[in-house]
């Protein structure tokens, strides 16, 4: 019976410490002034739309005197709100350190296409949403022209980027898509100067395998500037049209 007692009595009273370090250290750091800011900008694809530079000016443009201010009078939630509605950002996560630091983690929205539309031109995602220029860095990602905006080729370019992006022959020679008012697809590569003619968005994979072919066969054999036009449009065979 003592036996219990105690051990009951240990429980309680580690509860109590461990409550009482919760609540001294809960106390200690609301009133921990932030001293400085750590910003870490992830650029592992080479993008480099924004800099920390940009970043602390936003912070301090929405929180002027966060420098010297007590952690309890700063909302770190309105303040990761606000940078995350910057137009280049994907994630952006704010916490705040037991030193005093401001550590404001970013990662950037990955263009996949660089899209001309009229006198427009914008960036498109990886979920094929657009978002706008920066003025801070141009990214080298496909090209693609059109008159206006549907739905449909938002669903044609998602599968077509995929396909050239999946093969590095094709990554490195495409250059640019154009669609016209059919939907019907013009690719321009980047070795040659010619076009090719893509037609409908079917049957792809063999088209570009086509493509591929007569690269190393053809083009190969009687040189690059040979054709103006490569057309893939009709079944198992390649027409080309010479200069």
């Amino acid at each position: 019976m003592v036996m219990r007692y105690l051990r009951i009595s240990y429980t309680l009273v580690i509860v109590v410490l461990i409550f009482y370090a919760l609540w001294s250290s809960r106390l200690h750091l609301n009133s921990q002034q932030c001293t400085s800011i750590k910003i870490h900008i992830d650029t592992s694809d080479d993008l480099f739309f924004i800099n920390a530079d940009m970043i602390k000016e936003m912070i301090l443009s929405k929180e002027d005197s966060i420098l010297g201010k007590a952690y309890e009078d700063i909302n770190i939630y309105l303040l990761e709100e606000f940078v995350n509605e910057h137009p280049n950002i994907k994630k952006a996560e704010l916490y705040l350190t037991v030193d005093g630091t401001l550590c404001v983690d970013i990662k950037q929205r990955k263009p996949l296409a660089r899209v001309f539309q009229d006198k427009d031109s914008y960036y498109l995602d990886e979920k094929i949403t657009e978002f706008p220029l920066s003025d801070n860095y141009s990214a080298k990602v496909l090209h693609v022209y059109w008159d206006e905006i549907m739905p449909s080729r938002f669903g044609i370019l998602s599968k077509l980027i995929d396909l050239i992006n999946s093969d590095e022959f094709l990554k490195a020679q495409i250059t640019a898509i154009s669609f016209n008012e059919k939907d019907e697809l013009v690719a321009y590569p980047r070795v040659g100067d010619h076009k090719i003619i893509i037609g409908k968005a079917k049957d792809l994979e063999n088209k570009f395998e086509k493509l591929k072919i007569f690269y190393r066969h053809g083009l190969g054999k009687v040189g690059w500037d040979r054709y103006s036009m490569i057309n893939l449009k009709y079944q198992n065979q390649v027409v080309c049209t010479k200069r």
